[in-house]
């Protein structure tokens, strides 16, 4: 049945780019399909994993005031790590879910198949007012990188691949205000009141600048935060702080204020900086783990955005022509002196059709001698249609 479901959707992917060209105008079809290979230069080994993903993206407009959308993640998973964790498939079919709307299949061996149902709303509107029910993404946050204000659905940095990010079964209500202002409620679902997230947020335009501000509760914490986005000169100027202080006797957690700040820069021969700090009162200023950025055995939420207490990023990217686009990412952790670089490529070989070259290196001193505890590389293949 699993194998059916997944010819099924396969299918419908192909059978899609037809339809683009003739299809009826209240609905579309669109997506992707990527082949993701991962080199992983261990100490004493070289691990090699594969990841073919597929996805589907289904909007139905039936008239000025509706809209559904469905958007299904298939993913096949093969190589050396699938091999080697044998609950692997637990690591993978992890979200920020109410209802089970994923599977992953039996691990034969070398290979795993995950599918999931990553977004399923309906939505209604009309000048003054949005409301929307069912899994969805709710993105309040403003900066490019590090979002503390992003209380439903935080995202990793170094989860390139998926660029839709997260989403959770909610309920959000939004009203418009005037020019550039809203208020806005957001629930999750969840059987367990210390697991939701309940907030409202006001936006506001003063002076040229976006501002909002929020309050509510996520999952143990009580939290109220405050971001902006707006110019200096010409550059890009946002920021983001948000508080968050437990209002239960446990004591997993503690206070803690997480701010962010970033600047970036377009010139005009296409070079572009942007750099970002990131500020966590509950983070520690010792290593705790080797790799702390890649430990994905713990659940990614706004208050814990980075392990250690300051974070810094220099981000740059420049068209090297006009099918090759090249990039690189450094975060510095200097209470801890670790670094973590980011190296990316990307050429377009057709409009709908791109490869990637991809490094992830985190270098540091934890075993006492300065050197890299984690080496990666990626090559991606992306078809969109």
């Amino acid at each position: 049945m699993r194998l059916f479901w997944f010819t099924i959707l396969w299918a419908l992917s192909i059978l899609s780019i037809e339809a683009q060209e003739d299809k009826p105008k209240n609905w579309t079809l669109s997506g992707y399909i990527k082949d993701l290979v991962t080199v992983n230069f261990a100490d004493d080994s070289t691990l090699i994993d594969n990841l073919i993903h597929n996805r589907l993206n289904f909007d139905w407009y039936p008239n000025e005031q509706w809209h559904f959308q469905l958007e299904v993640r298939n993913r096949l998973f093969y190589g050396d790590l699938v091999k080697a964790i044998p609950n692997y498939g637990e690591f993978v079919d992890r979200n920020n879910d109410y209802f089970d709307l994923s599977f992953y299949g039996p691990k034969n061996k070398s290979w795993l198949f995950h599918t999931m149902i990553d977004r399923a709303y309906v939505e209604w509107y009309n000048e003054k007012w949005e409301v929307r029910a069912g899994r969805q993404r709710i993105n309040w946050g403003v900066n490019l990188v590090w979002n503390p204000n992003d209380i439903f659905n935080s995202y990793s940095f170094f989860d390139f691949d998926y660029e839709e990010r997260p989403g959770s079964d909610a309920l959000r209500i939004r009203k418009y205000l005037g020019f550039a202002s809203s208020i806005e409620f957001a629930v999750t679902a969840n059987n367990d009141f210390d697991e939701m997230v309940i907030a409202g947020m006001y936006k506001f335009n003063k002076k040229g600048y976006d501002f909002q501000v929020f309050t509510g509760k996520a999952r143990q914490d009580l939290t109220a935060g405050v971001g902006w986005a707006g110019n200096l000169g010409d550059a890009g100027f946002k920021g983001e702080v948000s508080y968050f202080k437990p209002y239960t006797d446990k004591d997993e957690f503690s206070n803690a204020l997480l701010a962010s700040i970033s600047v970036d820069y377009s010139f005009e021969s296409s070079l572009y900086l942007h750099g970002s700090y990131l500020y966590n009162s509950d983070g520690s200023d010792t290593l705790v783990t080797a790799i702390p950025i890649f430990d994905i055995t713990q659940r990614l939420t706004a208050r814990n955005l980075s392990p250690l207490t300051h974070s810094i990023l220099v981000q740059t990217s420049y068209n090297f022509h006009p099918l090759v686009t090249g990039g690189l990412a450094t975060i510095y952790y200097p209470s801890t002196q670790a670094i973590f670089i980011n190296p990316t490529a990307t050429y377009s070989i057709k409009p709908n059709l791109d490869l990637d070259v991809i490094g992830q290196f985190f270098f540091d001193d934890y075993t006492g001698k300065f050197k890299a505890q984690a080496k990666l590389l990626y090559a991606r293949l992306k078809w969109s249609f």
